[in-house]
């Protein structure tokens, strides 16, 4: 398992140019949305919701946000990874009761818990609260990354949009969502030449210190 999830680390880049015709199954998309789903989060606050774009029309429209970059529209799936923008509204009741019916407990079996949280959300200012809502979406995003690799999945995370006009294209405002990232998942095309570039890291031993 060690070597397996090494090897898929190493195997996977961020895909420049997709197989159009090259498919990846619903069943293995559902497992990386899955992964997502189940990712950590800060006080268990899943402040993120994924949508995958189906549209083609949606599609193009966000290509032309994404400055005409073609993953968005050749690869199998377009996963736009967005943050909640409701968090000292919804979020401290939302996860209180999730966790009483997980549990089995009452909301008021839970009344630390929710001040605890409620407190830590409150305290924040919005700018704050944006910030740590984005930052969740980094965790969850990874962990796709790295179940997409460890499928034989390509996926490639884009930053490089206009997350203002990919929220307008989306009607994001009045769902309460805001874009983070742009994550497209497919089959890398044989004309893609970055897939046989080395991979350029730092060395173990510069990024990893054991400190006793």
């Amino acid at each position: 398992m060690k070597d397996q999830i090494v090897k898929a680390m190493n195997w996977r880049y961020a895909v420049k140019a997709y197989d159009k015709d090259k498919k990846v199954s619903k069943e293995d998309l559902e497992t990386i949305l899955e992964v997502g789903r189940l990712a950590p989060s800060s006080f268990g606050i899943e402040a993120w919701k994924f949508l995958v774009i189906e549209n083609p029309e949606l599609r193009e429209k966000i290509k032309g946000a994404a400055y005409g970059q073609t993953q968005v529209t050749d690869a199998s799936y377009l996963i736009v990874v967005t943050q909640r923008t409701d968090i000292r509204e919804n979020i401290a009741r939302e996860l209180v009761e999730r966790t009483a019916n997980a549990t089995g407990k009452s909301p008021e079996d839970l009344a630390e818990f929710n001040k605890m949280i409620s407190g830590s959300i409150q305290s924040r200012t919005d700018d704050q609260l944006l910030a740590w809502a984005r930052s969740q979406t980094y965790i969850a995003l990874g962990a796709m990354v790295e179940a997409a690799a460890l499928l034989g999945v390509d996926a490639s995370s884009m930053e490089g949009f206009n997350p203002a006009e990919v929220d307008k294209i989306l009607g994001l405002k009045e769902k309460n969502l805001a874009s983070v990232t742009l994550l497209e998942v497919g089959y890398r095309s044989s004309e893609d030449g970055y897939a046989t570039r080395a991979k350029v890291r730092r060395p173990f031993s510069e990024v990893v210190e054991f400190i006793k």
